[in-house]
C-alpha cells in the first residue's frame, strides 16, 4: 500500500492537512487539491489510485468534480470517496448518484479514514469481481461481466461501478435474502461490523430507479422483511 497515490480535495486547509496526516501515517503516498479544478488537472497528470473529495467547495463542487471523472472513459472507474459535513440521507443519495463510490461524514474518526480507502481499493477495476462468463443472466436481466452495463428486457441500462458490483453479487444469489451487513463485507469489503447500511441503501434506491419498471414496487430486487434484499428474475 506503501506506494498506493491518493488524491485529497478539500477547500478547508485544516481538514486538508488532517486526511493528508491520517492518510500518510497509515502508508499511503498523498497528493492535495483545494479546488476543483486543481483537482481534474491533478487527475489528469498524476492518475491517483482513489480521490476523497469534499463535496462543498467554491467554483466547481464535488458532486460536478464526480460527474466530470465519471463521463471521461480513461478516468471513469476511478474510486471516489466523498468527506463531507452534509450528512442528510438526501445529500449523501445525490453524491452517490452523481458517482460517488462511498462516504464519510466529518468529522471522522481518525482510523475510519484509512479502513474505507482500503477498502475502496480493495474493490477497484482488477480486484475482486468474478468475471469468469462474458454475462451474467437471471430472467430477464442480462448483466455485462466487464461493462457496467445490465440488458433488462431489450432496455440497455448503464450503471456505476458500485451499482455494477451490487448488482453482479445479487445476481450470483438469486431468490436469497441478503442483509444490509453481508453486503457491506462482500461488496464494499468492509470488516464485520463496519460500513452503514445506508450506503446500501442508497444503492439500492439507485438500482432500482434504473432497472424497475416501477421502483415503489420493485420487481427485481424485493425487500425481504426483517432478512434483507432479495433479487428475482
Amino acid at each position: 500500500m506503501g506506494m498506493t497515490h491518493i488524491l485529497a480535495v478539500d477547500d478547508d486547509a485544516t481538514v486538508l492537512h488532517s486526511v493528508r496526516r491520517v492518510l500518510e501515517k497509515a502508508g499511503f503516498t498523498v497528493t492535495v487539491a483545494s479546488n476543483g479544478r486543481e483537482a481534474l488537472a491533478l487527475i489528469a497528470r498524476q492518475r491517483p489510485d482513489l480521490v476523497v473529495l469534499d463535496i462543498i467547495m467554491p467554483e466547481m463542487d464535488g458532486l460536478e468534480v464526480c460527474r466530470r471523472i465519471r463521463a471521461d472513459p480513461f478516468i471513469a472507474r476511478l474510486p471516489i470517496l466523498f468527506l463531507t459535513a452534509k450528512g442528510r440521507p438526501t445529500d449523501i443519495a445525490e453524491g452517490l448518484d452523481a458517482g460517488g463510490d462511498d462516504f464519510l461524514t466529518k468529522p471522522f474518526e481518525v482510523v475510519e479514514l484509512p479502513a474505507r480507502v482500503r477498502a475502496l481499493l480493495r474493490r477497484a477495476p482488477g480486484g475482486t469481481l468474478d468475471v469468469e462468463a462474458e454475462h451474467l443472466i437471471v430472467g430477464e436481466l442480462k448483466l455485462h461481466s466487464i461493462r457496467s452495463e445490465v440488458h433488462v428486457g431489450d432496455r440497455l441500462v448503464n450503471l456505476t461501478s458500485v451499482e455494477h458490483q451490487l448488482l453482479h453479487y445479487l445476481m450470483q444469489h438469486p431468490a436469497q435474502p441478503i442483509a444490509a451487513e453481508q453486503l457491506l463485507e462482500d461488496v464494499w469489503q468492509y470488516p464485520k461490523g463496519t460500513g452503514d447500511p445506508i450506503l446500501v441503501r442508497v444503492h439500492i434506491a439507485n438500482l432500482r430507479a434504473k432497472i424497475e419498471p416501477e421502483p415503489d414496487t420493485p420487481r427485481y430486487i424485493r425487500n425481504v422483511r426483517g432478512r434483507g434484499y432479495m433479487l428475482t428474475g
